[in-house]
């Protein structure tokens, strides 16, 4: 029997909490290390009592810790002690990031990155999202503790993201930055029509007001998580740029920008934060996607 660690982040949609049943049954867990957001404890408790349930009738170890969306310094020094206490003795670690936050997401990896542990990531797409708004309200970027890159001093900026629903956080970024290159990735093709509607939309009103700006498609589904397109568009980028890139379309492009950055580290990682997100954010379960760390 190995001994296995699953990390998630519980949220009150349906795949947190079918997503985690499914993980246990596949995955042979010994603990889960379920991590929430206090402001939303009243909305994920439901769903976070149902997965401690699921874990004691299959005599899993269930800790839960709570994180403030508003503070990432507590954030980060709060998940990188339980992730280490957590991961301590065992030999395969499973981050479900079906639900869980791109900040938080990249604190995760960068820990388990530490470990000697075999490391696996697994996401999986709701059946269906809202059809009105899904996140709104976004805060000011920032960038992520100890993947926000090397900056050069004399260096312009480039500013490399990927575009989901939410068009205000992806402005209030740009806006934020006020990047001299900006290059916008937009899925490709989605199986969800929201996606394929506000594509064109987005493209035309991000050419509009961002003059010069490079916009590419990417396919974050993809065998590669859209990795390879996102790394010719930097390959591009000269040494008179500092390179920022984040992640507001689809939660694979996550992985993708993670691995890119560790593999040159003068590259940053910013998150882009909302204050509101929907109670009907998504329903159901779809797609699993997953791969090694």
């Amino acid at each position: 029997m190995g001994n296995n660690l699953l990390i998630t982040f519980a949220s009150w949609e349906d795949r947190f909490r079918l997503g985690t049943d499914r993980n246990l049954k596949k995955f042979e867990t010994q603990k889960a290390l379920v991590f929430y957001f206090n402001s939303y404890s009243e909305r994920t408790e439901e769903n976070r009592n149902t997965v401690e349930e699921i874990c004691k009738g299959k005599d899993i170890e269930y800790v839960s810790k709570h994180l403030d969306v508003n503070k990432p310094a507590e954030n980060w020094s709060s998940l990188l002690e339980s992730v280490d206490d957590a991961i301590q003795d065992k030999e395969r670690v499973l981050v479900d990031i079906s639900t869980m936050p791109r900040e938080i997401i990249w604190y995760v990896l960068w820990q388990i990155e530490q470990s000697s542990a075999t490391r696996r990531y697994i996401y999986y797409s709701p059946e269906s999202y809202g059809h009105d708004w899904l996140s709104r309200d976004p805060q000011p970027p920032r960038l992520v503790y100890k993947l926000s890159g090397i900056a050069s001093p004399a260096a312009k900026t480039a500013l490399l993201v990927a575009v989901g629903f939410d068009l205000q956080r992806v402005k209030r970024l740009i806006n934020w930055y006020e990047p001299a290159k900006l290059m916008i990735g937009l899925q490709s093709k989605s199986k969800f029509e929201q996606n394929n509607t506000k594509k064109e939309e987005y493209r035309d009103i991000l050419e509009k007001e961002n003059d010069g700006c490079e916009i590419f498609d990417l396919d974050a589904f993809a065998e590669d998580r859209g990795m390879g397109t996102i790394q010719e568009k930097l390959d591009k980028v000269d040494s008179s740029y500092n390179v920022i890139m984040s992640s507001l379309g689809p939660k694979l492009t996550a992985i993708s920008l993670y691995k890119l950055q560790r593999q040159r580290q003068e590259r940053g990682l910013v998150y882009a934060p909302s204050n509101q997100f929907s109670h009907e954010y998504s329903s159901g379960i779809g797609e699993c996607f997953e791969g090694n760390l």
